[in-house]
């Protein structure tokens, strides 16, 4: 089984991050990987951090052919990885990296798309797929992600159920297994017991019952405030906290963590992920971006992959 990266943005620093990443990685670990990418890309980037040249040829990439496409490269790369996963006999076990790209790059059937993981919401038909956060030490569920802030309050029991239950079903089978899920309100100190705020009472408590008859080995914790969320944070790393927001999980993730952090998606015919962090467009051919983020994004990967796949959902 290859695992399959995509380049992302041309002009950010993720091919950069990769390729010094990959150089950390042994000649039989960097087999494993495939890069989707156009030479001229590369090629920049290789100008610019001067790479060995022993560095250079254990480089596993798949050269998409210099065309007059209008799509972005990011997404003709993107793509291009979706079909070769296709194609693959173990695609239930495929694994895809996305490097970073902008809002403006990733183009399907005409319509611009704000992130990889609105795209692959759309090209897979499923509007629930979750975005999840996994830290060292820590995994996180949004229940919205790039939406306005108006957006947030109306956020509906079935999306909250949804986006929890797929990522309970998908999560253990990559990683740990999930004994505790702590979910935060949406108004200030959990509404108050609507004294701020009724959504808690209208939606959260109502998906949280739900969700405990599917999931009855699973303990709920919430809603809680979204300040103390991590009041309830244990050492065994086999907690799901869930926020209903961007910047109200976000905040603290990287507060913890930095840029070492994944940016998963789950519910898809194979396992992506990301770094946790944009394209430092202006770091570009400077050769200074941290490139800390890619090699726990390989690493990870690497030890998925390591790992017998048998399915681990609840009962």
């Amino acid at each position: 089984m290859t695992i399959y990266i995509a380049q992302g943005h041309e002009k950010s620093i993720g091919l950069e991050i990769l390729l010094k990443s990959l150089s950390c990685l042994s000649p039989e670990e960097i087999k494993k990987f495939c890069l989707i990418t156009f030479h001229s890309s590369l090629a920049d980037v290789f100008a610019t951090i001067k790479l060995g040249e022993k560095n250079k040829k254990h480089i596993p990439a798949k050269f998409i052919k210099e065309n007059d496409s209008l799509l972005p490269q990011t997404t003709q790369s993107l793509l291009e990885c979706l079909r070769l996963i296709k194609a693959s006999k173990s695609k239930k076990k495929s694994i895809l990296l996305t490097l970073p790209t902008s809002k403006d790059q990733l183009i399907l059937n005409g319509k611009l798309l704000k992130g990889y993981t609105e795209f692959f919401r759309t090209y897979y038909h499923n509007p629930n797929l979750p975005m999840v956060f996994k830290g060292p030490y820590t995994n996180v569920l949004l229940i919205t992600d790039h939406i306005p802030l108006v957006e947030v309050v109306k956020l509906s029991e079935e999306l909250i159920f949804e986006k929890i239950k797929i990522t309970l079903e998908n999560f253990p089978q990559y990683f740990s297994p999930i004994e505790e899920v702590v979910l935060s309100g949406i108004n200030p100190h959990a509404g108050e017991n609507g004294l701020l705020g009724n959504n808690e009472e209208k939606n959260i408590i109502n998906a949280i019952s739900k969700l405990k008859k599917l999931f009855p080995k699973v303990s709920f914790i919430g809603p809680v405030s979204g300040d103390t969320l991590f009041f309830h944070k244990k050492s065994n790393n086999k907690q799901l906290f869930v926020y209903m927001y961007h910047d109200q999980a976000l905040s603290i993730f990287k507060s913890l963590y930095g840029i070492i952090g994944l940016n998963i998606t789950l519910g898809l015919p194979f396992l992506r992920l990301s770094v946790d962090h944009g394209t430092a467009f202006e770091l570009y051919g400077k050769n200074q971006a941290n490139y800390l983020s890619a090699l726990y994004m390989l690493k990870t990967a690497l030890e998925i992959k390591n790992e017998s796949y048998e399915s681990k959902k609840y009962p």
